[in-house]
């Protein structure tokens, strides 16, 4: 299941890496969902290069990201869902691994593992998800891990369908985080598996949802709400020594964010950020970021 929004650019790619391994029909089915793209035509790129293989569903509405994650659980059929981005693409062998990890492990309800980031270019940059020696087992210390930070991204997961149906379908009340929030409640549901290597191209780009939340200081609110949410399913305090330190490191990410935005001259995303930043970690350095920030973005008025 592919949702799109205003990435037409990089379908073509997303399509041609899932069709370069399909198993056809009778194994699995392919939709690109569209979010009522307002600056492409998707439609027309699904009839170029989806090899007569891929439907196509164009949401009634704008639903925003989460709603439309929600309409390809809606829309899917298979026993196993695989979402990914149409800016985003899939490195050959996923989804015999999927095949291989759940008739082996039938216990297991989510295949995830680490992503490659690439740029709008495909440019690799860096890997991001479980450390390497998690990799090629099953995931014990998930739930610890996902409830404090990010651990997987949409490109290299894939959930059974009765997971998804179990717990219900995205968090509506986030649109940075609902992926985060869903892979947790997906973990308490049942065992996660890690690749043994990676499979998922997470693309990182200006026009992407991510970007324009980092402008808007959303994600680190996101991310804030979400650890409280989350260590209170554990039952955890907010210090408790298994998770102790989630705030310093929110509070870094803010800060080095402030700094970015700030250099590309963008001084009230820079803002928004230095203000996590500082709350999370009032200090010497987070309030001079802040300040700095404060001045740069009142003479933008």
């Amino acid at each position: 299941m592919i949702p799109t929004y205003n990435c037409a650019e990089f379908l073509r790619t997303a399509l041609e890496s899932v069709l370069a391994q399909d198993p056809g029909p009778e194994r699995m089915e392919i939709v690109v969902i569209d979010d009522c793209s307002t600056a492409d035509d998707p439609a027309a790129v699904v009839e170029a290069f989806g090899r007569g293989r891929v439907a196509f569903q164009r949401n009634a509405h704008n639903l925003g990201a989460t709603g439309t994650f929600n309409a390809c659980l809606r829309r899917a059929r298979g026993r196993w869902i695989h979402l990914l981005h149409g800016d985003d693409a899939i490195l050959p062998g996923f989804y015999a691994e999927c095949d291989r990890v759940s008739v082996a492990h039938p216990d297991v309800v989510m295949i995830t593992g680490q992503v490659v980031m690439i740029d709008a270019a495909g440019r690799w940059l860096t890997l991001t998800g479980p450390a390497a020696h998690q990799a090629g087992g099953y995931l014990p210390d998930f739930l610890l891990q996902q409830a404090t930070a990010q651990l997987v991204q949409f490109a290299g997961t894939a959930v059974r369908r009765d997971a998804y149906e179990a717990i219900g379908g995205f968090c509506t009340r986030f649109h940075h985080v609902a992926d985060r929030d869903m892979w947790f409640r997906v973990g308490q549901y049942g065992p996660v598996w890690c690749t043994h290597r990676p499979y998922g191209l997470y693309r990182v780009h200006d026009g992407a949802d991510t970007a324009r939340q980092v402008v808007q200081g959303t994600n680190v609110e996101e991310n804030y709400l979400s650890t409280l949410v989350n260590l209170q399913r554990l039952g955890l305090a907010l210090d408790a020594p298994p998770v102790r330190g989630w705030r310093v490191r929110l509070s870094r990410n803010a800060y080095r964010s402030a700094i970015k935005l700030a250099a590309r001259g963008l001084h009230r995303g820079a803002l928004a950020q230095a203000r996590w930043a500082h709350r999370l970690r009032p200090t010497p350095k987070t309030l001079a970021v802040l300040v700095q920030a404060w001045l740069r973005a009142r003479r933008d008025r």
